[in-house]
């Protein structure tokens, strides 16, 4: 978008908000000679967008001008990426919002395509209550990815651009070979059911972090890097919580001894499965595993080399969760184990961006001087096939 349109577009935002003001005065002539202006600004603004969109039509024609399109195209994007972020920063720090800043959101919004839904393109000066900005975006799933406390990276996590659908997949446990086709001969339907209708609907989910101003005073490297941490280990927290209560909905199977955990393997779950199964449990359950030998004393699990502090048992992954997370049965001397391929358990959808508001006024900000955040993310969990895992609980109360 040029600086043209942009300004256009800035000041078509300003005569509404004069029109809506001369309503609420009960001012209706005002009113009506001002959207006359409106309605111009409109018809105009319309104009120099096809205009907009025919130059970059004509740079298109050819191999070579296509290129430049292209090119054209990304540093108009990458320009406008920084031009965001940097009315981002004024906004988490309450400074003003101009109209021309806000027509820049707008453009923002309309390119970013997936909307959150709750982010309100004419932000009131000051507001911050805006989509996170790619770039940051980057950074917060960065961190995520480099937390090995992460249960959604063992999930089948499925990225969805509206609040609300459904997604039909096909388990392993119900897959059915390709039949054969004869030549010229017509594609015979495969056996029914056999796939799953699994619904979904994105619940909003947020929490409040507050910062001193002195801290909102920082560099902005420092302010990014501080909220890129907060709101990375909250959504981590957040989902592995998710999974966790979903993981107790499994039906119980009782493990007196190592021998029943390699029996649900063996045999109790589909090789397919088997193979790449991990092997998820608490603290308690982890301590109980790692004193595990062999008959000449070797321990049974081996490390893992491409995870630091990482061990293996028979190739599936060993992942650790906290006792306070994932509790063990005390009175019976249970610790819970779960055993399976989570990404054919677990579906988690979610929305790509995190929102971020913030405020001076509300909530116990007034109070401490201090700037209160407030993050939003969006996601559903479900499970898609029940017989992808088996949810154990180990008795550890018998020496190893």
């Amino acid at each position: 978008m040029n600086k043209e349109l942009r300004e256009l577009l800035a000041k078509l935002e300003q005569r509404k908000i004069e029109v809506r003001s001369f309503l609420a005065q009960d001012k209706t002539k005002e009113a009506e000679e001002m959207m006359d202006e409106v309605r111009s600004l409109q018809a105009k603004a319309k104009m120099l967008q096809e205009l907009e969109n025919e130059e970059r039509g004509n740079l298109g024609s050819g191999e070579e001008l296509g290129g430049r399109n292209t090119d054209l195209e990304k540093r108009e994007d990458s320009e406008l990426e920084r031009e965001y972020q940097s009315i981002f920063l004024r906004g988490l720090r309450r400074q003003g919002v101009t109209a021309d800043m806000r027509s820049i959101v707008q453009e923002y919004e309309r390119r970013a395509v997936m909307n959150e839904g709750e982010t309100n393109p004419a932000i009131p000066a000051g507001d911050s209550h805006l989509l996170v900005p790619k770039d940051i975006q980057t950074q917060i799933l960065t961190f995520m990815r480099s937390q090995h406390s992460d249960l959604g990276e063992y999930v089948n996590e499925i990225t969805v651009g509206t609040l609300s659908g459904s997604r039909v997949l096909e388990s392993m446990d119900d897959m059915t070979e390709f039949p054969i086709i004869e030549e010229y001969g017509p594609i015979p339907e495969i056996d029914n059911p056999k796939f799953q209708n699994i619904e979904y609907k994105v619940k909003k989910r947020g929490g409040i972090l507050p910062l001193t101003n002195e801290l909102l005073a920082d560099s902005d490297q420092n302010l990014v890097a501080y909220i890129t941490n907060w709101i990375g280990r909250k959504a981590i927290f957040t989902r592995n919580m998710q999974i966790i209560r979903l993981l107790k909905t499994l039906p119980k199977q009782d493990l007196a001894n190592f021998g029943d955990i390699k029996s649900v393997l063996n045999v109790g779950l589909d090789p397919s499965i088997s193979n790449t199964s991990t092997i998820l449990t608490n603290q308690d359950g982890y301590n109980w595993l790692d004193q595990l030998v062999d008959s000449q004393g070797r321990p049974l699990l081996q490390p893992d080399i491409t995870q630091a502090g990482g061990y293996l048992y028979k190739g599936r992954r060993i992942v650790v969760v906290a006792n306070k997370q994932l509790p063990s049965d005390t009175v019976n001397g249970k610790a819970p184990i779960i055993i399976g391929n989570l990404k054919e358990l677990i579906v988690l959808f979610t929305r790509k961006f995190f929102e971020l508001a913030s405020t001076k006024e509300g909530g116990d900000a007034w109070r401490r001087d201090t700037t209160e955040f407030r993050a939003i993310m969006r996601n559903d969990i479900k499970i898609w096939d029940p017989g992808a895992a088996i949810f154990g609980q180990l008795d550890i109360t018998d020496e190893v």
